[in-house]
């Protein structure tokens, strides 16, 4: 059930009134259970099969780890999640095109490896097991507790990631309709599906007709729709991740923050950071840390724990090349910036501030759209064929490009979306949301963003008509 449906809204609606009339604890959290397996298996039932034997066989290793803390078991149980996530994400690539196998005979095969969300409880899954076995987390591990772990529906299809520690504990505090926890939620949400309907959504109209058409268009036209595809694949999953963190607000717990001012990072390593932070958080302590990557005494150590961890994220995200080449891309980018550092301190350059600062922003948004530009595309031919028309300069015809960009649609849509990516850099806005009014000029103000953001859903929003884009990993 996405989140930009209208079936989500009325599913929302009913159960928070359901939800905050039950005075009952237990009530409320089998409702919470109920409420999140119907969420989660609205597309398409063979979904919950997935979500269940992860969450059965994590509950069953878990259990066990508690008496036992054995790696054999952490092993065991590891092994199980990452195979099932291999077959139900990546058996489509490898073993279809191995197989040979016709649209029809593969149909029926599809409706059971197509399982929305399992990349995310997957990693949750996981950290629960690990965290298990080195002590880091000792609460409790009822089936119940699990269930809603991996199930929570604010959260299970594309995160935020959530450890154990963060999000078990809260299952249990008992809550109250709290007028703070509504409004403050309800602005987060409203923030959410205008980042996601507003900008997303219309960029996406803007720059796909140059992408599906790319050989009927000049190269600054696709410079210009790779910049702008940059911020259409942050403001559609910042916009799902303020929805999830809204809904939950709503409900009384607390959602993980997932981005902070990612394009304003002055390098790659500032930029995970800021970027997916559940995530790059995640692969830090799962992936980077065990393999010797926080020892820079060993460079080469270093340097392989950087590679690895770069190429898990991109195989993460999608099993084709474009991804792999995602992924090395980032570590080369890394360790070249790193080495850089090493031997080069800008920061000690008088004009660093006023110059070199603003040009290595710059460029390191031009790199990073470039990197973007890998997940935008299907196959390695279109990517370099988009890549050399970038590069080739003498193809910038920006007569043929003004004449596009400036048609009265495209226009209008950029008139609404660029101010809103300038406003959505500012502190304004976060304090807009986190704020609940108590004062006249707080109140006043809140009443502008919220009929702003109501009257630009209402003219421009297309509810229901784009996916997110990170439903596809």
């Amino acid at each position: 059930m996405p989140f930009n449906s209208l079936s989500f809204v009325f599913f929302f609606l009913l159960f928070t009134a359901l939800y905050y009339c039950s005075e009952n604890q237990k009530f409320k959290s089998f409702l919470l259970l109920i409420g999140s397996i119907a969420f989660y298996s609205y597309t398409n039932f063979f979904n919950l099969f997935f979500l269940l034997s992860t969450t059965l066989v994590t509950y069953l290793v878990a259990n066990k780890l508690i008496h036992a803390r054995k790696n054999i078991l952490l092993f065991l149980g590891i092994s199980f999640i990452l195979i099932q996530l291999f077959f139900a994400k990546y058996s489509n690539t490898f073993f279809a095109e191995q197989l040979n196998f016709s649209n029809s005979q593969f149909l029926y095969f599809n409706l059971f490896i197509l399982p929305i969300g399992i990349s995310f409880y997957s990693l949750q899954a996981i950290s629960l097991l690990v965290d298990l076995r080195t002590g880091k987390f000792n609460g409790d591990t009822s089936l119940k507790s699990v269930s809603l772990f991996l199930s929570f529906f604010p959260q299970s299809i594309s995160g935020p990631i959530h450890r154990a520690s963060e999000l078990i504990p809260q299952f249990s505090i008992e809550r109250k309709l709290n007028a703070e926890n509504l409004i403050v939620g309800f602005k987060t949400m409203l923030w959410g599906y205008f980042c996601k309907l507003i900008v997303a959504d219309k960029i996406s109209l803007i720059i796909s007709p140059v992408f599906s058409s790319f050989h009927e268009y000049d190269g600054f036209s696709i410079s210009v729709s790779t910049l702008l595809y940059s911020f259409q694949i942050y403001f559609d999953f910042w916009g799902y991740s303020l929805i999830a963190i809204g809904l939950g607000r709503v409900l009384g717990f607390k959602i993980n923050i997932n981005f902070l001012n990612p394009y304003s990072a002055k390098s790659f390593k500032d930029f995970w950071h800021r970027w997916h932070i559940t995530l790059s958080k995640w692969i830090r302590d799962y992936v980077y840390i065990p393999l010797g990557g926080k020892n820079q005494k060993h460079y080469l150590l270093f340097c392989i724990a950087i590679v690895v961890t770069f190429l898990a994220s991109g195989f993460w995200h999608g099993a084709t090349f474009n991804f792999i080449l995602w992924g090395a891309a980032h570590a080369f980018l890394y360790l070249s910036e790193d080495f850089f550092s090493k031997h080069i301190s800008l920061d000690t350059l008088r004009v660093y501030k006023l110059l070199v600062r603003p040009i290595q922003t710059v460029t390191f948004f031009i790199l990073i759209s470039l990197t973007w530009l890998i997940f935008r595309t299907d196959s390695f031919h279109e990517l370099t064929s988009l890549l050399s028309s970038i590069l080739s300069f003498s193809d910038w015809t920006s007569n043929k490009a003004i004449s596009y960009f400036s048609s009265t649609t495209n226009l209008s849509y950029l008139a609404i979306i660029l101010p809103t990516i300038l406003f959505a850099q500012t502190k304004i806005v976060s304090q807009l949301i986190d704020i609940f009014p108590v004062t006249t000029r707080q109140t006043i103000t809140d009443s502008i963003f919220i009929g702003i953001c109501l009257i630009g859903l209402i003219l421009l929003g297309d509810i229901g008509g784009q996916e997110f884009l990170y439903f596809r990993f």
